[in-house]
């Protein structure tokens, strides 16, 4: 059994530590499991992508079109990784923009979020698109968007990670003063989730 997520979006949106939390929910099950990460001027606002991937694998790195999952942490970056997903794969994406120094340097506009998600149909069908920064600004700390697009992902049907190891790995990651605030963030994501399923 092989399973592979790709995270992809901007420094300072908690990828890598989405990516921490799902590496220990999958080595609490029991799973041999992969990563890697590239961060440039995470920083800065510049693109970051990291790999999960689990079961019988022996290199960190995805293939394109392997992926089951790509997360897409802001838009344009998860259609700069696209690529990667499988067409039968689920792509969620934040539809929060954060146009990365590349743009702003190149002097292009930013794309619409429509016309982006409207690309990513491209590569996959099976696309989930939410505002988790305003949800996360609204529950009072927008840094804990990771936490809402993970409780997402949480809900991914075949998703070979319980949500009890999820729960469990996301206790692991944070001090026991914001645990609740961030099981609250996780819930939210993953009833979004499953009402779009619904």
């Amino acid at each position: 059994m092989q399973y592979q997520i790709f995270l992809a979006g901007v420094g300072g949106q908690g990828i890598l530590s989405a990516t921490d939390i799902l590496c220990n929910a999958a080595l609490e099950m029991g799973f041999t499991v992969r990563g890697s990460e590239t961060h440039g001027m995470s920083q800065r606002g510049g693109s970051v992508f990291s790999n999960v991937r689990l079961g019988d694998v022996h290199s960190p790195l995805i293939m394109e079109r392997t992926a089951d999952i790509l997360m897409g942490f802001e838009p344009a970056e998860a259609l700069r990784y696209a690529q990667f997903i499988n067409p039968n794969g689920y792509s969620l994406v934040n539809k929060y923009p954060i146009p990365s120094p590349s743009f702003i340097l190149s002097k292009n506009s930013y794309p619409e979020v429509k016309t982006i998600l409207t690309e990513l149909k491209n590569y996959s069908t099976r696309i989930f698109s939410l505002n988790a920064t305003q949800l996360a600004t609204d529950l009072g700390k927008p840094i804990i968007q990771n936490i809402i697009m993970l409780g997402s992902l949480s809900a991914v049907p075949d998703l070979p990670l319980t949500n009890k190891a999820l729960k469990n790995a996301l206790k692991l990651q944070f001090k026991e003063q914001f645990y609740d605030l961030n099981l609250e963030a996780y819930q939210l994501g993953r009833t979004r989730f499953e009402e779009f399923l619904s």
